[in-house]
């Protein structure tokens, strides 16, 4: 099996690819994110740390975490998100590492979706690593149409990732998605070898 990192800023479109690749080529995806969602379930000692760390403000009234709260301190708190992170980023990897290994004897692709790849050290787990590549200009228009954020928020966010040229620098393969959704497939198509598609 061959392990491939995706990873992208916000609004790139990673997880649009991700899904084109699962749906076009049967790679196994896996979504860091949704991981740390599970990471952060009630009844885990990720879940008690938070709640040590933060507060009981932060749990919601259904008893489960109240992400919205949880990402509006942490945006505004550079100490809060390092803490954030010593938590729940140690879990996430040690659980891909045990997966990773299960699997590895296997044919296919596994797919990793992770906006913070090499912050969390988990590019060290990729055979290769891809980048998803748009212009600023461009993220920033779609965060304001698909999510309803305003320019001041968009430019905020994307302030506080790494540079289009980190990326480039340390990326196996960049994938263009700026134009059109058809000459993105023409693109995942020549990257895919046939021998790895499962469908």
């Amino acid at each position: 099996m061959r392990v491939i990192g995706l990873t992208g800023g916000v609004g790139s479109g990673k997880s649009y690819v991700a899904r084109r690749l699962q749906e076009r080529f049967g790679v196994e995806l896996l979504i860091a994110d949704e991981l740390g969602h599970v990471a952060m379930e009630p009844g885990t000692d990720s879940f008690a740390q938070i709640v040590s760390r933060f507060g009981e403000s932060v749990v919601g009234q259904d008893g489960t975490l109240d992400r919205q709260r949880l990402a509006e301190i942490i945006f505004h708190d550079p100490e809060a998100l390092t803490a954030m992170n010593e938590i729940v980023h140690p879990v996430v990897k040690a659980y891909l590492i045990d997966y990773i290994e299960q699997r590895r004897d296997r044919g296919g692709i596994l797919l990793l979706e992770n906006a913070i790849l090499y912050e969390t050290g988990c590019d060290a787990l990729c055979d290769e690593v891809w980048y998803v590549s748009v212009p600023e200009e461009i993220r920033i228009r779609r965060l304001m149409e698909d999510r309803g954020y305003s320019e001041e928020k968009s430019h905020a966010i994307m302030a506080k990732q790494r540079p289009d040229a980190f990326f480039r620098e340390r990326a196996d393969r960049v994938i263009d998605n700026a134009g059109e959704k058809r000459l993105l497939d023409q693109m995942l198509e020549t990257m895919i070898p046939s021998q790895e598609r499962q469908v």
